[in-house]
């Protein structure tokens, strides 16, 4: 196959910048590319690749099969032996909070984000059950979800508050060893675990696993501990005021909204009663109030805090849409799935990688405002794959794939971001250094933070805490920062750290530009 080159101009990321587009070229098989440029003799073959069916489903399976790999508790085999067996201690006392997934670069096991993996490895098993190899046992991603479900069962206090297992010290990230030799730990609330908005979300994500265990036939004991750790959850965010609450609770309302009404969704479809039904509607009313004219959102209650980086706001919206196909709020939710996508095209357009940026503290358009992370990136992709599909426009799916293609490596780093595909940045924020046989740090299917951007001045990618600070010293506005220059371990978090939330909103979006492109088929 040959093509024209198609020359993009200069930008902040480069000059000379030329598009080799083969779109149409759909023949399945593994490829290389080789660009021919006027007076360069040298072949510049790229890596080689393949052209096939169901590329982005593979890119979530990827990224699910991650968590097996932050498995606490247990043995990893080729990585760790059993860790973290006597996990952990409550007011000094031996607590039964085995389990559980490592979050990500550290060891901790951040309880009010389990809804993250929850919610990417339930959607994924249901969009494509027939996918998953039949055995004795459960299909990998609802195991892994029972694995992550039976540590949360332990650690959630009555009243719905999360506990997560922490570092023993005051500082929770101080080991940096094995995870087999650290001492014990403790069990603590103080990092989010009283946060109305995680508390919720989590408790409707065991809902929701909870009816997919059960319409398989499932252990109906172990389903109703599920069911009363997602009641705990909803009876918390059900009873807060918000007119009345303190200015930090006050800033969680639009995702304690969003929890409930996925809650609201999944206890309607376990128990059948109406009043379920009922506040899902007045929830999803709650929702569409947070948005403004424009189709942006806010996360607060007093509509003061724009909604940027990981809110299930859309991702509610959508359930409800999909639980209730003929209510009459859909119309309003396609609106604004339709106002939202039309807010936020004009950021994917800022330069030729189709990455979304958004605006800076000032409202300036930025390509990488301070907030930006693969979170985001994610984010944005499920949300356009979601407004494609119900908008029918195409455009909106391709600005979808371009969001995958920055994580995965068309990005001004030329650097992959999930790690075990492509070309990594050579470290990462990961303890699992210490690991023998595994010093690079590479988890297979993990997904990094991601590349910051410069805003002119000292940007501290680095660990305060340490000392260690790796920095980007007054560049120009934009420039991309991320760890490329060390091996295996590296401080810089901010850029080079895995993360349950990243896998979780990566598996998200992959799995919806997949069924994106079914739709539009």
């Amino acid at each position: 196959y040959e093509g024209e080159l198609r020359d993009v101009g200069s930008h902040i990321w480069g000059g000379n910048t030329f598009i080799a587009d083969f779109s149409e070229l759909k023949t399945p098989g593994r490829y290389k590319v080789r660009p021919k440029v006027e007076k360069i003799k040298a072949l510049l073959d790229s890596f080689a690749f393949p052209i096939k069916p169901s590329l982005y489903l593979e890119l979530a399976e990827r990224g699910a099969r991650w968590f097996y790999y932050q498995r606490c508790g247990t043995e990893v085999p080729g990585w760790h032996p059993p860790c973290h067996t006597d996990d952990a201690l409550l007011d000094g006392k031996p607590h039964d909070a085995t389990g559980g997934w490592h979050d990500g670069g550290d060891y901790n096991k951040w309880s009010h984000y389990s809804h993250y993996g929850f919610f990417a490895l339930l959607t994924l098993y249901e969009a494509f059950p027939d996918r998953w190899e039949e055995g004795d046992g459960l299909p990998y991603p609802l195991e892994e979800a029972v694995w992550e479900a039976e540590y949360v069962r332990k650690v959630q206090l009555e009243d719905g508050v999360l506990l997560s297992a922490v570092g023993g010290r005051e500082d929770p990230w101080f080991w940096e060893g094995a995870p087999h030799e650290e001492p014990t730990r403790r069990l603590s609330a103080d990092y989010g675990g009283r946060s109305y908005a995680c508390t919720t979300l989590v408790g409707a994500a065991m809902a929701r696993l909870a009816r997919v265990l059960r319409s398989l036939g499932y252990d109906e004991d172990r389903v109703q501990e599920y069911i009363k750790v997602a009641e705990r959850g909803y009876r918390r965010g059900y009873s807060l005021d918000f007119s009345k609450a303190s200015d930090r609770d006050r800033g969680s309302y639009l995702d304690t909204q969003a929890g409930l009404l996925l809650a609201d969704i999944e206890l309607h479809r376990l128990f059948g009663e109406e009043s379920y039904r009922t506040d899902a509607e007045r929830r999803a009313e709650a929702v569409l109030s947070a948005q403004d004219e424009r189709g942006f959102f806010y996360s607060d209650y007093d509509r003061t805090k724009p909604c940027q980086g990981r809110g299930f706001h859309l991702f509610a919206l959508y359930e409800f849409l999909r639980a209730y196909p003929d209510d009459p709020l859909r119309s309003r939710i396609a609106d604004a799935f339709a106002r939202w996508a039309e807010f936020a095209e004009p950021f994917a357009r800022l330069s030729h990688f189709g990455q979304m940026g958004g605006p800076d503290r000032e409202g300036k358009p930025r390509n990488l405002p301070p907030w930006t992370c693969n979170i985001h990136i994610a984010r944005a992709a499920w949300g356009m794959a979601t407004a494609a599909m119900l908008s029918g426009r195409r455009d909106y799916l391709e600005i979808a794939e371009r969001q995958i293609h920055w994580i995965v490596g068309y990005n001004p780093l030329e650097v992959s971001m999930m790690a075990g595909l492509g070309r990594g940045p050579g470290c990462y924020h990961t303890r699992m250094v210490a690991c023998e046989g595994h010093e690079d740090g590479a988890i297979p299917g993990g997904i990094l933070n991601g590349i910051r951007g410069s805003d002119g001045g000292v940007v501290v990618l680095g660990d305060r805490r340490t000392g260690n600070l790796v920095i980007g010293d007054h560049l120009p506005m934009d420039y991309p920062l991320m760890d490329m220059d060390t091996y295996g371990w590296t401080y810089a978090y901010l850029s080079n750290e895995y993360w349950v939330p990243n896998n979780g909103w990566f598996v998200l979006a992959a799995v919806q530009v997949e069924n994106a492109i079914d739709s539009l088929r």
